[in-house]
C-alpha cells in the first residue's frame, strides 16, 4: 500500500467516525462556524473554484490549514461518495494526524488565513 493510499484509507476512517465534511458549501459553512480543523484541496481543482473557496475562506476571521492532496476522484472515493475538491476535517485529532501524514508525504502546503 503506498503513502497516499494510507492517507486516502485514513481520510475514509475520519469519514466514518463523523469528522469530515464534504462540498464547496458545507466546508465554507464549517470554516465560519469555526468547526475545521483542516482542509484538503484535491490537487486538480479547478482555478476558478479555488479562487471562490479561498475568497470565502478570506472573509472569515478564521485561520485554518490546507493541503493540497491527491484528485477530486481519490478524495470522493475516500468518503464513499462522487468527486470531492474539497475536505474538512472538524476533528483536532484527525487533522493533526491526516496534517503529519500529509507533511511526510508531500511538503507542499498553504495556509489560509
Amino acid at each position: 500500500m503506498t503513502e497516499e493510499e494510507k492517507i486516502l484509507r485514513f481520510i475514509g476512517l475520519a469519514m466514518r467516525a463523523g469528522k469530515v465534511v464534504s462540498g464547496f458549501d458545507a466546508v465554507v459553512s464549517a470554516v465560519r462556524s469555526g468547526n475545521a480543523e483542516l482542509l484538503i484541496i484535491s490537487r486538480d481543482i479547478s482555478a476558478n473554484t479555488l479562487n471562490k473557496l479561498m475568497d470565502k475562506i478570506a472573509e472569515c476571521d478564521a485561520s485554518v490549514e490546507a493541503y493540497g492532496f491527491s484528485r477530486a476522484g481519490d478524495l470522493g472515493d475516500a468518503i464513499g461518495r462522487p468527486d470531492r475538491a474539497v475536505l474538512a476535517i472538524t476533528d483536532k485529532g484527525f487533522a493533526g494526524k491526516l496534517a503529519l501524514m500529509i507533511e511526510e508525504f508531500d511538503d507542499t502546503k498553504e495556509i489560509c488565513e
